[in-house]
C-alpha cells in the first residue's frame, strides 16, 4: 500500500468525517448531530451546485444512470448523487472510509450506491458511466499519480457523459514554507514538531497537498475527447492555494468551433 493510502486508512479509522472536511468541528470528540448535519448539508450543496451547472449546459434536465464519486470518503457528495442517480459507485482507497460510507447509506435510506476499493488503474470500476465526479481528492495525491488516475477517471466518462474534477493549480506559500511543509511529509519528526505547535496530536499524520498543472490536465481532457471545458476557480486554506473545478462534457465527435477546416 502506498503512503498516502496507508495514511487515509488510518483517517477512516480515526477521524473519518476530520479527514474529509479538516475542521475541528467534525473532529471525533466533537462529531455531534448537529454537526454530523452540517456536514451532510454541505454536501448536498455541492452537489446541487454541481448538478444545476451541467443542466446549465446540457440545456435540460440531468438524470445519470450511473455516477461515480471517486474519493468518496464517508458518503458526503456520494449520498446526494445517489438521490439524483438510478445508481452510483463510491470508490475510496480506504475500506475504513468506505465501512462508514455505507452506514450512511443505511441512516439516509440510500440502497442504490455500491462502495469500490479504488487502485491507480480504477480496476474496480466500470467504462460507460455517466457522471464522474472528484471533490477535494486529487489534491492529498501527488501528481505522479494523479495524472495518471485522472486519466482513468477521464476514460470511464460515457460519450456526452460529464467529468467533474477539483485540483490544486497554484501554491501561495513562500518558498521556504513549501519546503518546510514537503519535509513533514518524509520526516515524521518535523510534522511532530508541527503537530505540537498547532496542538494537534502529536503522531496525527500529515494531509498531503499537492499542485497540478493546469495546462497538462486541459491537454490531456482535451485528447481524451473533452473540447470544452467549463472552469470555476476558487482560493483554499485561508487563500494559501488557489484550486480548479473542472466541468466538462465528452464528445468525440465535436470539431473545434475554431477550426475553420473542421
Amino acid at each position: 500500500m502506498k503512503k498516502t493510502d496507508h495514511d487515509w486508512e488510518r483517517w477512516g479509522v480515526t477521524a473519518p468525517y476530520y479527514g474529509v472536511l479538516s475542521i475541528n468541528r467534525f473532529r471525533p470528540e466533537n462529531l455531534d448531530a448537529d454537526a454530523k448535519e452540517a456536514f451532510f448539508a454541505s454536501g448536498e450543496r455541492h452537489i446541487s451546485t454541481v448538478f444545476s451547472r451541467i443542466e446549465s449546459m446540457a440545456g435540460k434536465p440531468f438524470r445519470p444512470r450511473t455516477a461515480l464519486d471517486f474519493g468518496c470518503g464517508v458518503g458526503r457528495l456520494s449520498i446526494p448523487m445517489a438521490r439524483r442517480c438510478d445508481s452510483v459507485i463510491a470508490a475510496d482507497v480506504a475500506p475504513a472510509m468506505l465501512a462508514e460510507t455505507m452506514r450512511n447509506c443505511e441512516l439516509h435510506g440510500i440502497e442504490n450506491l455500491e462502495a469500490e476499493v479504488s487502485d491507480d488503474r480504477l480496476s474496480r470500476i466500470p467504462a460507460n458511466i455517466d457522471l464522474v465526479h472528484s471533490f477535494i481528492v486529487l489534491q492529498h495525491i501527488p501528481p505522479s499519480r494523479g495524472e495518471q488516475i485522472m486519466a482513468e477517471l477521464a476514460d470511464r466518462v460515457s460519450d456526452d457523459g460529464f467529468l467533474a474534477l477539483q485540483f490544486y493549480v497554484r501554491c501561495n506559500s513562500h518558498w521556504l514554507v513549501r519546503s518546510l511543509v514537503r519535509a513533514r511529509y518524509l520526516l515524521p519528526p518535523a510534522n511532530w514538531i508541527r503537530n505540537r505547535l498547532k496542538s494537534r496530536p502529536l503522531r496525527e499524520q500529515a494531509m498531503e497537498l499537492h499542485v497540478y498543472d493546469l495546462p497538462k490536465i486541459l491537454r490531456t481532457l482535451r485528447q481524451a475527447g473533452f473540447p470544452e471545458v467549463e472552469m470555476h476557480l476558487d482560493t483554499e486554506a485561508a487563500g494559501q492555494f488557489e484550486s480548479v473545478f473542472l466541468l466538462a462534457r465528452r464528445t468525440h465527435q465535436h470539431p473545434s468551433i475554431f477550426n475553420p477546416l473542421a
